[in-house]
């Protein structure tokens, strides 16, 4: 272990120095510049000198003259390692060999060769003086000649830094200022003056701040004098020209330290005037909401035609459902009948009803089917009611439980939900294809959370699951009837599509919001209820018992009307049939006030249903209506509410009994002479 002392005027460097012989052991004495060494060096007489060579005051060069000269024997022959930054080995050489140094360190070199020119200068020992040192002449000449090469060297070096710095500014298309300590500019760039509209002079000191607003301007001057943790800020400000322009402007403010003791020393300004960047980031903007608003009207019109083309498909089958299980049912009250007075043989009379209910069960499962789609197109004839959701939801917890089925559904209900206006049925049912879609997506298992909240007069539930998500190629078409990502007969891709359907004709929005491991939330909003007086029910006169009545039965679907003519008839009425609007007013001139019940289609070609009615009860006030429709898009609104509240509505495809009692309660509620 040594004594090493290390000459430095630059602390950082004193301490890398100190923490590289600390590893090896030896003892440090640091030294702030060559007087404080030569002081040192009397009192602590070290091993070896480690020193600087471009120091002020005393430089390394001199201070080895000096110890060489000193009648301190133990002083005068320490070995001396010049270790520089400035001075290459050649350089110093010449008077480096004069005074007896050790050896040149270049500070670029790996700290592991000073460390073995330390170790080979401890090897040596001290320095024999065998040889006086040069005169004071002989070496201030040669130190004069070393400095004022150096020195030259450092001019030339700092005028082409200032040069290109000069070219850089002078190039730059941002605005540069250099500030010190106190906020002070000492130099602005033209292309500062430029953005500003104010002459250089009006910039200089502390007129720089006119780019800044007030709160900005602290901000920046704290920063300058070193206030806070934090080095640089970024500042967007606008400034109005003279003419009148205005300019969006972008600063980015810096801290300034120096390289030899890291101090601040002040700060530098970039201003770039970004007003054309950002008037094409906001016209990019008002594009991409521009794209985004046509690919939500191309959406809606997509899905528009889609409900269009389901509604009108599901009208189509419903005529053809209803004659199919109107005649299957006929067929097996004729069997049932025939059974029971011997004509048909029992084991045949099995047979046959056995078929005919699997025709019967095709029927109902086609049915289901039809009304999927009527809800996708908001075509089907709902019952509206003032509903609580969180008292809907509590209800159908069993049955949501059970269509979850491995997952787990979770309750987040707000207390304090207001009412919603909707058919409590439709809503099960898109409450019920919601978790059903989501409990697909989590094979083995996972979480659905169902989660109410109310805010600016509208309703919210909100199901969450934890499932695979969707990539947006799928989010995209999640709506559309018959798209499903599921194998090929699994399922008929309705769920989403009759929920979408169900919630708009409530007057709601159904949202989905999807990423891909991410899991996939369902969200749907419905108006918050109005408190209204309810009407008084209506009032009921005549009797239940059914039979004597004459109806006037129309439908431009022959099967339609024949086999709802065989179910009244052997119910009991006597039944009138008409296959269009015309034939059916003439039949009512033929039985004036003889009629009681219109029960018509409402979807036919010339004058529809519901005009047929009005036109009827004109004739005949005390007329009930029946309508019934697959497809009753001129009954109800937007919204699905009945066009005509006084009316009775039936929707197709019907059995027997619903025919019957629809057409009996609409008889018992209106009043006839």
């Amino acid at each position: 272990m040594a004594t090493v002392m290390v000459v430095d005027d630059v602390a950082a460097n004193r301490d890398i120095v100190r923490m590289l012989l600390g590893y090896r052991g030896h003892d440090v004495i640091e030294a702030r510049d060559g007087a404080d060494a030569l002081r040192l060096a009397h009192v602590h007489h070290p091993d070896v000198v480690v020193s600087d060579v471009l120091m002020p005051g005393i430089d390394g060069l001199e201070l080895v003259h000096r110890l060489r000269s000193d009648p301190d024997r133990l002083a005068a022959q320490a070995p001396v390692i010049f270790y520089t930054a400035n001075y290459l080995e050649p350089e110093t050489r010449p008077i480096a060999e004069a005074c007896g140094v050790s050896q040149v360190v270049l500070r670029s070199q790996d700290p592991h060769t000073l460390l073995e020119a330390i170790d080979t200068a401890l090897a040596q020992g001290p320095v024999l003086i065998d040889v006086p040192p040069a005169a004071d002449e002989e070496f201030a000449q040669a130190h004069l000649h070393a400095v004022n090469a150096k020195l030259i060297e450092k001019v030339r070096a700092l005028h082409d830094t200032e040069r290109r710095f000069e070219a850089m500014a002078v190039a730059s298309p941002v605005g540069i200022c250099i500030l010190d300590t106190h906020g002070t500019a000492d130099y602005i760039n033209e292309r500062f003056t430029e953005i500003m509209q104010m002459p250089q002079e009006s910039l200089l000191g502390q007129g720089w701040l006119d780019c800044l607003d007030n709160a900005a301007q602290d901000a920046a001057l704290s920063l300058l004098h070193g206030a806070g943790d934090t080095a640089e800020l970024r500042f967007d400000h606008r400034i109005t020209w003279p003419d009148g322009t205005t300019r969006r402007l972008r600063l980015h403010l810096r801290q300034i330290h120096d390289d030899d003791d890291g101090r601040l020393a002040g700060g530098v300004l970039m201003v770039d005037d970004v007003t054309d960047l950002v008037s094409a980031e906001e016209r990019l903007r008002e594009e991409i909401m521009r794209r985004q608003e046509d690919s939500r009207h191309r959406d809606a019109e997509r899905l528009d035609s889609l409900r269009r083309m389901a509604g009108g498909t599901a009208h189509d089958f419903n005529n053809i459902l209803g004659a199919i299980l109107g005649y299957t049912n006929l067929a097996i009250e004729t069997i049932n009948d025939g059974l029971e007075d011997g004509t048909v043989p029992a084991e045949t009379a099995e047979s046959l009803l056995g078929d005919l209910q699997h025709v019967v069960k095709g029927g109902e499962r086609a049915k289901g089917l039809t009304q999927q789609l009527l809800a996708f197109g908001r075509r089907e004839i709902i019952q509206p009611a003032p509903i609580n959701l969180n008292t809907l939801l509590r209800d159908d917890t069993p049955s949501l439980r059970e269509t979850a089925g491995d997952a787990e559904l979770i309750l987040d209900l707000d207390p304090a939900l207001p009412d919603v206006k909707a058919d409590p049925a439709q809503i099960s049912q898109a409450l019920r294809s919601l978790v059903r879609n989501s409990a697909e997506a989590m094979p083995s298992g996972g979480t659905v959370t169902v989660t109410t909240s109310a805010q600016d007069d509208m309703v919210t539930v909100s199901l969450t699951d934890t499932g695979a998500g969707m990539p947006q190629h799928v989010l995209d078409r999640a709506f559309e009837p018959f798209f499903s990502t599921k194998p090929a007969g699994s399922t008929a891709g309705l769920g989403l599509s009759t929920a979408h359907g169900i919630i708009s004709q409530a007057g709601g929005q159904l949202t989905l919001r999807s990423r891909e491991g991410r899991g996939t939330t369902a969200t749907f909003t419905l108006p918050a209820l109005i408190t209204e007086t309810p009407a008084p029910p209506p009032s009921r006169t005549g009797t239940d018992e059914t039979g004597g009545e004459t109806l006037l039965l129309v439908d431009d679907e022959a099967a339609v009307l024949q086999v709802s003519a065989r179910i009244l008839s052997s119910a009991g009425y006597d039944v009138l049939t008409a296959n269009d609007a015309g034939e059916a007013l003439r039949i009512l001139e033929q039985h004036p006030g003889h009629v009681s019940a219109l029960v018509t289609d409402v979807v036919m070609p010339g004058m529809n249903g519901r005009q047929l009615a009005k036109v009827a009860a004109m004739r005949q006030p005390s007329l009930s209506i029946v309508f019934v429709s697959g497809f009753a898009e001129s009954l109800i609104d937007e919204n699905g509410n009945n066009l005509e509240p006084g009316s009775t509505i039936l929707a197709k495809p019907f059995d027997r009994e619903a025919l019957v009692s629809t057409v009996r309660g609409a008889l018992n509620s209106t009043p006839h002479r």
